[in-house]
């Protein structure tokens, strides 16, 4: 009898869990002369940000956090937003500026090579064509969404406790790999832990507001997340922080879009949904 329960309740389990990600909502999908990309959806809603490696017994334990992840603190994002299913495809930066800068060529890899002002060029002139306002993810939306929002499990990577089933990094990886080869996370995501990291719009500072007067030249710096194949895989956390020059570029940075959720029509259908204006 105890085992007929206990085989019971597993399969019980396991129902939940496809049940659960059956109830994923789809993504939004765009078209940019002929290059479709997916946008998720991320719930408004609250977490603690950052990590701490002193009590077990606290909020976001994590034996490797870093000081610049201290003090953990709660957010609350207080608008729904979406963030790019993937990393911006070496495909759909061509599709809008004409050329490829990135190393390791191919079409499904993310793009590389690209400052934070080739970034923002990008965006202007995706607008023009898709009539939208993307932009790049703020540091508390990249982290709010690394972590799975409201579907958050706690992994201090994105999608998971084994880095290597989410990310690649410099121990399994020597180049940039085709996006969505690695689990997801709990929303969906991809790659928001490795493979290359992201720029933020945030630039960067301390989250405790009295260390920032000794922050110098790195307050010219802009946030950078998701660690990358070239990195150690500790930067594959979902709190690690990076920062850069905003005309640095190299061969594991690129970028993810965001999206305010008030410029998307929800009352259009699917199909309308997908089919944006093309350049002439």
């Amino acid at each position: 009898m105890k085992r007929i329960s206990l085989l019971f309740g597993l399969l019980l389990g396991l129902k939940m869990m496809l049940f659960a990600q059956d109830t994923l909502p789809a993504p939004t999908s765009y078209r940019v002369n002929k290059v479709s990309f997916n946008m998720v959806r991320i719930e408004a809603g609250g977490f603690w940000m950052g990590a701490q490696r002193k009590d077990t017994a606290e909020f976001n334990y994590d034996r490797m956090a870093q000081i610049d992840e201290l003090p953990v603190h709660f957010v609350t994002m207080r608008e729904d937003y979406y963030i790019g299913q993937t990393e911006v495809t070496q495909k759909l930066w061509k599709a809008v500026m004409g050329y490829n800068p990135s190393r390791y060529k191919c079409p499904k890899r993310p793009v590389t090579n690209v400052d934070y002002f080739e970034v923002q060029e990008f965006l202007r002139r995706l607008d023009s064509i898709t009539g939208m306002q993307f932009r790049l993810p703020t540091e508390e939306e990249w982290e709010y969404a690394a972590r799975g929002g409201k579907n958050s499990k706690g992994y201090i990577f994105s999608g998971g406790k084994e880095v290597d089933r989410v990310a690649w990094h410099n121990g399994n990886a020597r180049k940039t790999k085709k996006v969505k080869k690695r689990n997801a996370n709990e929303l969906g995501i991809y790659d928001m832990s490795g493979n290359v990291w992201e720029w933020c719009e945030s630039k960067y500072r301390y989250y405790d507001k009295e260390r920032n007067a000794t922050l110098g030249k790195d307050g010219q710096m802009y946030c950078i997340r998701g660690g990358g194949w070239q990195l150690p895989k500790t930067s594959c956390r979902v709190s690690w922080r990076g920062k850069r020059l905003p005309d640095l570029k190299n061969s594991f940075g690129g970028f993810r879009l965001c999206l305010d959720a008030k410029y998307v029509k929800q009352e259009e259908s699917p199909e309308e949904e997908i089919l944006m204006k093309e350049e002439e």
